[in-house]
């Protein structure tokens, strides 16, 4: 039978996610996890005496997501709206008499899927924060590398002022590090299990609710809340909103690179054999791929988390309205994002700098690249507002005449009066004004040493 999703696409395999990320949001593995829950709660049960000590040993020993009929639990699921009631029906089959009536007892279904799910998340999270490492070696290397390496600064898509290409990896590297912090800290507030029974009191579990709570927290080597999260959705969509974030600048990384890239930039290229990113229709096209795709998966992953706030929503103690919303955004948005981290990288990898073109597109605008550093020299010597008329005049100059800025303020008297010519060349060079772009560097370089 055809895929319907472009995840299990044979064409597409891998394009959009990783390999580990689709087996971690998979089917088998969804309802693996759902069935460690359940195990979980009868390990607990067990302990307790909620249930016959040798019942839930039988019951941990039967369970098993070999034995389910997949076709079964999808007619079942059809016709009751969610999984959990025709799963706990194929799992107690698994399970000899007289042990079987305490399969699933005394919980319900959001307890055994959001549990499942935080179990998900929990691997998924480990998968993401390795990645990120990755990408974040790979931008210290290009940093240390290019500390130095002196480029145009851009805003509007204009020439602004010098600055390094290592201080453009730089912001990105520290901004990395605030979305690994993040990260951390919503994964802590997440993995909590969610047994909390029908409408958060427990009342199946008798006088040991919080007890039974505790015990599968324990067995699942995870936390819990105080009070229930059936209806308060803030932490799953609290990591989603995070893997978002991250997203949003692996987006904007990659478009800024894809735009370093173009033919009459070719600040950077992306490495390939002779097929890599060809056209149709174009030889002489050696396409960016890796940029391409780490920006459009990156999107897709900030577009599903963003999805997340629409679903928060829970009328009175559970409201499956909304629930069902997450059963598709949180895998996709980790899908998404592990997909666009392994573009990310894999772009890092091909990333080929060449320093001659960003000196030489700093020189595309004659040297006015350092117009403000003129301003600011002349201002100590005359009024700032006199200084800067000078050099407005002197770039109208140079915009028409085709000269240097420096030529240009060369030839003005006025302007050599404060100013010899020799100070003039020396101001010029693009290399002298970028200010503290190499300490910055260095400082965030150390910064990233001290998170590992």
């Amino acid at each position: 039978m055809s895929s319907v999703s472009v995840f299990d696409w044979q064409t597409y395999r891998h394009m959009f996610s990783t390999p580990r990320m689709e087996e971690i949001f998979g089917e088998r593995n969804t309802l693996v996890q759902m069935i460690e829950a359940e195990k979980a709660a009868t390990r607990a049960q067990g302990k307790l005496g909620i249930v016959p000590a040798e019942a839930a040993s039988e019951i941990n020993k039967c369970l098993s997501f070999d034995a389910l009929d997949l076709e079964r639990l999808h007619q079942d699921t059809l016709d009751v709206g969610r999984p959990i009631a025709g799963l706990a029906s194929q799992l107690a089959a698994q399970v000899p008499d007289p042990h079987k009536v305490w399969v699933h007892y005394g919980v319900t279904t959001y307890d055994i899927m959001d549990t499942g799910k935080v179990l998900q998340i929990r691997d998924g999270l480990d998968e993401i924060l390795a990645a990120m490492t990755r990408y974040s070696d790979q931008l210290e290397n290009l940093a240390k590398a290019h500390r130095d390496t002196v480029m145009i600064g851009r805003t509007n898509n204009l020439h602004a002022l010098p600055t390094t290409f290592g201080l453009r990896l730089a912001v990105w590297i520290e901004e990395l590090m605030r979305h690994r912090d993040r990260l951390l800290a919503a994964r802590e507030r997440a993995l909590v299990v969610g047994f909390a029974g029908a409408v958060g009191t427990f009342a199946s579990m008798g006088d040991e609710g919080l007890n039974f709570r505790r015990e599968v927290a324990m067995e699942l080597g995870l936390s819990h809340t105080l009070s229930s999260w059936h209806n308060a959705r803030d932490t799953i969509t609290e990591v989603s909103l995070c893997l978002g974030n991250l997203c949003g600048s692996l987006a904007r990384n990659a478009q800024n690179i894809n735009a370093m890239g173009a033919s009459e930039i070719r600040e950077i290229s992306e490495r390939g054999d002779a097929g890599r990113g060809r056209s149709t229709s174009l030889p002489q096209k050696r396409n960016p791929r890796a940029a391409e795709f780490a920006e459009s998966v990156a999107r897709l992953g900030r577009q599903r988390a963003m999805g997340m706030v629409e679903f928060m929503g829970q009328e009175g103690d559970r409201c499956g309205g909304t629930w069902i919303g997450e059963w598709l955004l949180v895998p996709e948005t980790f899908l998404l994002t592990s997909g666009a981290l392994h573009w990310a990288c894999d772009l890092m990898e091909r990333l080929d700098v060449h320093p001659e073109n960003m000196r030489a597109n700093i020189d595309l605008t004659l040297g006015m690249a350092v117009g403000e550093r003129f301003t600011l020299a002349l201002a100590q010597k005359m009024n700032k507002f006199e200084a800067r008329k000078l050099l407005d005049a002197a770039c109208a100059r140079v915009y028409q005449d085709g000269v240097s800025l420096a030529e240009a303020l060369a030839a003005d008297p006025a302007v050599l009066e404060v100013l010899s010519k020799d100070q003039i060349t020396k101001l010029a060079d693009p290399a002298g004004y970028v200010g503290a772009a190499p300490d910055i560097v260095d400082d965030v370089l150390a910064l990233a040493a001290k998170k590992r």
